[in-house]
């Protein structure tokens, strides 16, 4: 392969990739995705890039709420969220965030609330 062509490829890939880094990924939740809890009062989300988090929607079977967010909250990368209270059930945390350029990103993972071990 001719050098010029190696190097437009190369330049291509770098200009298109670019872009994709800029954005945002969860890095982690409490509770984590997959996890079983019991009752918890709050979402924590930690996201790999400053973001402003949009909107945040708790859902499981019979169940839909939107969460409270401080739309007027500055760009971070951590969030705390509070939740209603929940029953035992298995809950999907729906999350929607603006990068800091703009671009809408959006996001799920789920957990469970276990039944209460003293019956109540």
């Amino acid at each position: 392969m001719p050098k010029s062509l190696s190097f437009l490829i190369l330049a291509m890939g770098l200009l298109f990739a670019a872009p994709a880094q800029a954005h945002s990924t969860l890095a982690s939740s409490i509770p984590a995705d997959g996890s079983t809890v019991s009752a918890p009062t709050t979402v924590m989300m930690t996201f790999t890039r400053e973001l402003r988090l949009v909107t945040v929607r708790l859902t499981a079977e019979n169940f839909d709420e939107s969460l409270a967010v401080d739309r007027s909250a500055p760009a971070g990368k951590s969030f705390s969220v509070p939740l209603p209270a929940v029953a035992p059930a298995t809950y999907t945390v729906k999350w929607r965030a603006a990068a800091t350029d703009g671009h809408i990103m959006t996001g799920s993972f789920s957990f469970t609330v276990a039944a209460s071990s003293t019956g109540k």
